[in-house]
This record gives structure tokens, C-alpha cells and sequence, in this order.
């Protein structure tokens, strides 16, 4: 159901941990014109629980301001795959605001890479559990690369032959999420980013980008 290589826009390799295993947790992003005159909706499927509806609806409100454009006449689909048993948590809000913002923008995300955090309606990603069981799944899934919340980087305790297979990539905003997750023609969205959190002043810290780097 998840996929290892190339780049696609609205499609973002999450990671969770259901019993004592983790797995790869695809996340889609659609946009459609809005099926209600009155506003837009987002629609998230794929059996969320309380906490994981909270964590879509704050990933909700940091896509409106960073967007700073009137998105009343869209509709976004979010759609969880192979959640057969639920989903519970927010831990998968940097991968759906990495779906939602890819999908509307149109900027692809690599596939090589997946992530796990949560995110604040500020925009910094903050810890969560698991990230043992979810870098090892990401390494059996043939995943390159693994974000995690810099906050969670000493909980980290996988041997060293999983270490040589998936590079571990610590984070601390959704500024370096995407600048480590997105794939061609992300410079136009980073530039975005950055003008958002200089205009609302919410302190979001990027990395340089890369010499040649698109």
C-alpha cells in the first residue's frame, strides 16, 4: 500500500505503531471544489478517533494561515490507508500537513521518505511515541530516510544495521519537514513558508537550502 521511491503530490509516507509493531501508514491528500456553497470542508477517512480528528482539525487551522488565501470554494480529502483497526493519536500530523499542503500547492513529496510528529498550531513539531518501532518498520519497508521530532532523537534505539540503511533525520518545524520531504519545486514553497512565519511572526526556523537544489 505504500510506496518506496519517486515523488508524488498528496502522498505522504506516515508511520504508527499499532500493538507492539510499528508499520508504514500512507496518507493521501485530495483537493476538489467545495460540495457546499456555503465553505469548504476537510473531510478526513480511514476510522480516526477522537484525538487523531483533533490533530486534523489543528493541522487544519496551520494550512489556513500559511496558505493566506481563501480556500472557502475547496474541499480536502484526507485519507488514512489500511487503517482496517483505527486510528488514534496525532502523531501523524506532520505527514497529513505535508499531504494537505502538497496536494494544494502541487508540490510533490518524495517517497523515499517518512515521518512521524506532532505539530503545534505554530508550526513546531513536537514528540511522540514509538519512533524505535516506527524507524525499524520504515527500514523493513526499504524507506531511505525517516523524520522525527528532534525532541524524540534520545529515544532512539535501533542497532546499528538499521542505522546503516535509513538515514534519521531530527526536526524541529514543519519549515525543515518540508524541506527534507519535498521533492522538485519545493523552493517556491519554502520561500512561502518563509514569508508566512515572518508575517505572522510565529518563529519557524528553516535550514539553508541546498546549493542547486530545486
Amino acid at each position: 500500500m505504500f510506496r518506496s521511491s519517486g515523488d508524488e503530490v498528496g502522498r505522504v509516507n506516515g508511520l504508527a505503531v499499532m500493538g507492539d509493531s510499528g508499520i508504514v501508514l500512507p496518507i493521501m491528500a485530495e483537493v476538489t471544489p467545495a460540495q457546499s456553497k456555503e465553505e469548504g470542508k476537510v473531510i478526513a477517512t480511514g476510522r480516526l478517533q477522537e484525538i487523531a480528528k483533533e490533530a486534523v482539525t489543528n493541522v487544519s487551522a496551520l494550512i489556513k494561515k500559511f496558505l493566506g488565501e481563501d480556500i472557502t470554494s475547496k474541499d480536502v480529502h484526507i485519507q488514512f490507508i489500511g487503517t482496517y483497526e483505527g486510528v488514534e493519536g496525532d502523531s501523524a500530523s506532520i505527514s497529513i500537513a505535508t499531504a494537505v499542503i502538497s496536494a494544494l500547492e502541487g508540490v510533490p513529496v518524495k517517497q523515499t521518505v517518512a515521518m512521524t510528529g506532532s505539530l503545534s498550531v505554530r508550526g513546531d513539531v513536537l514528540p511522540v511515541g514509538g519512533v524505535t518501532q516506527k524507524i525499524e518498520a520504515a527500514a523493513q519497508a526499504g524507506i531511505k530516510t525517516v523524520l522525527i521530532p528532534k525532541s524524540n532523537l534520545g529515544d532512539v534505539l535501533v542497532d546499528g544495521a538499521i542505522q546503516g540503511v535509513v538515514e534519521i533525520i531530527p526536526v524541529s518545524t514543519i519549515g525543515e519537514v518540508f524541506e527534507y520531504a519535498m521533492g522538485s519545486q519545493r523552493t517556491r514553497l519554502i520561500e512561502k513558508l518563509k514569508r508566512f512565519a515572518s508575517e505572522t511572526k510565529i518563529g519557524i526556523t528553516l535550514p539553508p537550502t541546498p546549493a542547486g537544489s530545486l
